[in-house]
């Protein structure tokens, strides 16, 4: 394939005249069934869908992580663009990221601002600041050629063993998360992005990651009135444009036994249009997520979604071609209604409208200075969220130069860089540290080889992390054994707080809430007393701290 230079395809676009918005009843069949799709892409899935792009088979899609940088975000999206110039009826493609903040890799992928997360800002506790994070990741993210971002996180986390949530919401009261969801949402659409705030009606309660399996809620409505639907209530209100359901069973919203809200009538046609009023779009979550496609398949999932009031199809790394054959198939069958489909194209193209895409604008580039003063924005985030729950006269450290301290970080290896950060920020104010590092869920040996060499130590900071779920048992013991130990401890969670239900006995307790860039620099501050901490705790701890 002939390869156009990325120079040559932004003259082209400016060049390009200004088409006027069609009308869904305008489009032909295939055209109006790839309104509805948007699809994962890296480069490679990217080139192989260019005739679909070109035919106007594809209405969006999503970068996927790890898969490109800001540069090649660009590029990417400026090449959709003249793609779709060919299409019958020259509708733009929009790109969308799942861009939420805190520890995801877009952040660190697009060279974008590391922003804290949504729990980071629900222990700031300033809604301006979820606002101004909003707004510039909205503005980064319009530099590099995104229109939609999946966020903010409406969910309100209640369940601390939530193994998909947790530290992706702003916290476990129903108004904090209001109040900074609004501020979010704000600062999104002032930066030019469409915001898709999710999990409708709340994912904060589930016990199961639908990512692998179908969690349930039983809830009464009175109990959703009261705590679930109250962030997507002020959305609402507020104006939000879109939102995304959850992959989540709501009998209570009148979902079938094993039927999720992305699939129901009931919950998204009758009690989200109708009794809540929702005017906006609604995005699917990935239809290959366990939740959908271990029970239907991603082909029918994608049916059932359209039928069931999704307006637009997410899918992940779904079978696209038979996707959308499948709703082809149903659309031929009378299965789906032409109708149908022009009331979500139709939201769809007023949607794009909106967001300028028609003006066929190719993405300008931040200067050094816009990101220089957005990286500075995400550390002042990354301050004002630290918390420290007790000091007990050990913080700040105040360690003569003599004594040793010990340094013990367990994570991911998705966080090599951050923890590697994390370790050089304290060394570099403590050089005499004994530093272990250990997997995500050390087993016994590792466990009792990080003791031994700890056991000299005169202090020692016990980093913890996990990013939903309860704390993995080698990590939990070696919390536990370290506190029995004569060296104070500082129990620090790196990621998910209620790690701190496991530190009642460390004499200090402090919350990072995620692992940025921003992040450890102003745990390392904090700890050092360089700066004071000001955040506070967004949930409840059980042993810890009573109910926010």
């Amino acid at each position: 394939m002939n390869r156009v230079p990325a120079a040559a395809i932004l003259l082209a676009l400016a060049a390009a005249p200004v088409f006027a918005a069609p009308r869904a009843r305008d489009l032909s069949d295939d055209e109006l069934i790839g309104q509805t799709f948007l699809i994962a892409i890296d480069t490679q899935i990217a080139v192989a869908r260019e005739a679909d792009v070109r035919a106007g088979r594809v209405g969006g899609v999503i970068l996927r992580w790890d898969r490109f940088t800001g540069a090649q975000a660009r590029a990417m999206s400026v090449r959709l663009q003249e793609w779709s110039l060919s299409a019958p009826h020259r509708v733009p493609v929009w790109v969308s990221a799942d861009h939420e903040g805190g520890p995801v890799f877009t952040q660190r992928d697009y060279g974008t601002a590391p922003f804290p997360g949504n729990m980071a800002l629900g222990a700031a506790r300033s809604a301006s600041l979820a606002r101004a994070a909003a707004r510039t990741t909205g503005r980064e993210l319009r530099a590099l050629g995104v229109h939609v971002t999946f966020a903010p996180d409406l969910d309100v986390n209640s369940n601390p063993d939530n193994p998909v949530i947790g530290l992706r919401s702003f916290g476990g009261d129903p108004a904090l998360v209001a109040r900074l969801g609004v501020a979010a949402l704000r600062g999104y659409a002032a930066g030019g992005v469409l915001a898709v705030p999710k999990h409708f009606p709340g994912h904060g309660d589930a016990s199961v990651d639908s990512h692998l399996g179908l969690p349930v809620s039983q809830k009464s409505l009175l109990e959703l009135e009261r705590v679930e639907l109250v962030p997507f209530r002020a959305a609402f209100a507020a104006g939000a444009q879109a939102v995304m359901p959850a992959h989540m069973v709501f009998p209570a919203l009148g979902t079938g036994p094993a039927q999720p809200v992305t699939l129901s009538s009931a919950a998204l046609r009758g009690f989200l249009r109708g009794r809540m009023g929702f005017r906006g779009l609604i995005f699917s979550d990935s239809l290959d997520m366990g939740a959908i496609a271990d029970v239907y398949g991603s082909s029918q999932a994608a049916v059932l979604a359209l039928r069931a009031g999704n307006d637009v199809l997410v899918l992940g790394k779904a079978d696209y071609p038979s996707a959308f054959a499948a709703v082809r198939a149903a659309l031929k069958s009378g299965l789906l209604t032409r109708a149908r489909l022009e009331e979500s194209v139709d939201r769809i193209l007023a949607a794009k409208r909106r967001l300028g895409l028609f003006a066929r604008r190719a993405p300008r580039p931040l200067s050094a200075a816009e990101y220089a003063r957005g990286r500075a924005l995400a550390r002042r985030a990354a301050e004002a969220a630290v918390t420290v729950i007790r000091s007990g006269g050990l913080l700040p450290l105040r360690l003569s130069q003599q004594k040793t301290l010990g340094l013990v970080l367990a994570a991911s290896p998705r966080y090599t860089a951050e923890i590697a950060a994390l370790r050089d920020e304290i060394r570099r104010r403590h050089p005499r540290a004994v530093v272990v590092d250990l997997p995500l869920a050390p087993d016994s040996a590792q466990v009792d080889a990080a003791l031994t060499r700890l056991a000299d130590v005169d202090a020692v900071i016990a980093g913890t992390s996990q990013f939903g779920g309860p704390l993995p048992s080698g990590q939990r013991r070696l919390l536990e054994r370290l506190i029995a130990g004569p060296a104070p401890v500082v129990a620090l969670s790196l990621m998910n707080p209620y790690d701190l239900s496991a530190s009642t006995g460390a004499r200090a307790a402090v919350a990072l809430y995620g692992l940025t860039d921003s992040s450890v620099h102003a745990a390392a501050r904090v700890l050092f007393g360089e700066i004071a901490a000001r955040g506070r705790l967004p949930v409840a701890i059980a042993g810890l701290v009573p109910a926010p």
